[in-house]
C-alpha cells in the first residue's frame, strides 16, 4: 500500500512538473542561388549556390519552466548549418555555436547566462532599414569590420529589464576568464530601446579586450529611428566601429543607412535601403550600398525571395554584398559590383 502511495505521489509529481514546462524544437533552412557580375577573379563573374542569404540556416531548442509566483527559467541552445553542405557554419563553432543560455525571467526583467547576442548587435539588427538579411544590410559592413565579434559572446551575462513606460534596456558583462586580469577577453554592452505607437527608437554601446594583450580592441555605437505608417515602416541607423588600438585603414568608420520595408499585401512585401559607409578622417576609403527585395509567403512557414544589390568601393573597402558568399567572390577594389540572389527559406 506504501509503495503504491508513494508511486502515485511521484507520477503526480512528474505530472504536475510536465504541465509546467515546455520544450520546441525550432529551425530555419534558407537555400538560393547568386549571381555577381565582378569578382576578384580577374573581375570575371560568378555564379553559385548559397546558404542563408536572407537568414541563417539554424536548429535549436528552446524551452521554459514555470516555477510560480511569475517566474520561469528558460534556456536557448542554437546551432548553425550549411544547407549546401550539410556541415556547422555561421557560427563561432560547436554544436550550439549560436547559442547556449540559460536564464530566469520575472517581474524584475531577465537574466541569462552563457553565449549569446550582445545587446549592440541586437540594436543594430533592429535599426536595419531592411530587417538585417545576409545580403546588402548592415550586416555586410559589421562582418568586414568587427567579424563575429559581439555577435556570439561567450561567457557573458546579460539582464534586460521589463518594459516601463515605453523604455526597454539591457546591459552585457562578458567575462574573459584570463587568469590575473579582469579585462582580458572582457566584453560590456548596453542598450536602450524606446516604442510607443507608430515610433520607435534605439541606442546602443559596445566594448571588448583583447584576451592576449588587454587593450580595448573594438569598440561600436548605434542610434536608429523608426516609423511606421499604414504598411510601410521606414527606418534610418547610424553605426559606428572604431579599434582605439589601431591607426590603419578602416579602423574608425561610421556607416549610415536609411530605407523602408512595404507590406504589400499580407503574403508580399518590398523592401529597400541605401547605406554609406565612410573611413572618419580618411575620407577617400567609402563604401556605397544599394540593396532590395521581395518576399512572397507561399504558407505561413515558407518564403519565396528575391534580393538586387550593387556596391562601389573606394580605398580600402572591400564590402561585398552577400555574408556567405564564396571566398572566390570577393569584390575587386575600386570597382563598382551587382548581385542578385534568389532563393527559398522554411521555418519549422
Amino acid at each position: 500500500m506504501r509503495r503504491t502511495l508513494v508511486a502515485s505521489l511521484l507520477l503526480g509529481l512528474s505530472a504536475t512538473a510536465a504541465a509546467q514546462s515546455s520544450v520546441t524544437i525550432y529551425g530555419i533552412l534558407d537555400s538560393g542561388l547568386l549571381y555577381q557580375n565582378k569578382t576578384a577573379s580577374d573581375g570575371r563573374s560568378g555564379f553559385s549556390f548559397v546558404d542563408g542569404a536572407y537568414l541563417p540556416s539554424v536548429y535549436g531548442f528552446r524551452g521554459t519552466e514555470d516555477i510560480g509566483g511569475g517566474y520561469t527559467v528558460n534556456f536557448n541552445l542554437q546551432g548553425g548549418f550549411s544547407t549546401g553542405t550539410g556541415a556547422l557554419g555561421d557560427s563561432n563553432g560547436g554544436i550550439f555555436g549560436r547559442a547556449a543560455t540559460v536564464g530566469v525571467a520575472g517581474p524584475f526583467g531577465e537574466v541569462k547566462f552563457g553565449l549569446q547576442f550582445s545587446p549592440f548587435f541586437l540594436a543594430v539588427t533592429s535599426g536595419d532599414p531592411r530587417g538585417m538579411p545576409q545580403f546588402g544590410s548592415q550586416l555586410v559592413q559589421y562582418f568586414q569590420q568587427f567579424g563575429i565579434v559581439g555577435i556570439f559572446d561567450s561567457n557573458a551575462i546579460v539582464y534586460t529589464t521589463p518594459n516601463l513606460y515605453g523604455f526597454t534596456g539591457a546591459v552585457e558583462y562578458a567575462v574573459g576568464g584570463v587568469p590575473g586580469s579582469t579585462k582580458n577577453g572582457r566584453s560590456m554592452s548596453a542598450s536602450l530601446t524606446y516604442s510607443h505607437g507608430p515610433f520607435s527608437a534605439n541606442g546602443a554601446y559596445y566594448t571588448h579586450a583583447d584576451p592576449e594583450t588587454g587593450q580595448t580592441v573594438a569598440i561600436g555605437k548605434t542610434a536608429g529611428l523608426a516609423y511606421t505608417i499604414g504598411p510601410v515602416t521606414a527606418k534610418v541607423d547610424w553605426v559606428n566601429y572604431l579599434n582605439p588600438s589601431s591607426s590603419a585603414p578602416l579602423s574608425n568608420v561610421n556607416v549610415y543607412g536609411v530605407g523602408a520595408v512595404y507590406a504589400v499585401t499580407p503574403a508580399f512585401s518590398l523592401n529597400g535601403g541605401f547605406y554609406y559607409a565612410v573611413n572618419k578622417g580618411q575620407s577617400e576609403n567609402k563604401s556605397r550600398m544599394f540593396a532590395f527585395g521581395a518576399d512572397y509567403a507561399l504558407s505561413k512557414r515558407t518564403i519565396v525571395y528575391t534580393q538586387v544589390g550593387v556596391v562601389h568601393n573606394q580605398g580600402a573597402f572591400k564590402t561585398n554584398l552577400a555574408v556567405l558568399a564564396p571566398e572566390s567572390f570577393a569584390v575587386p577594389t575600386g570597382a563598382t559590383t551587382t548581385a542578385v540572389n534568389i532563393g527559398i527559406r522554411h521555418m519549422f
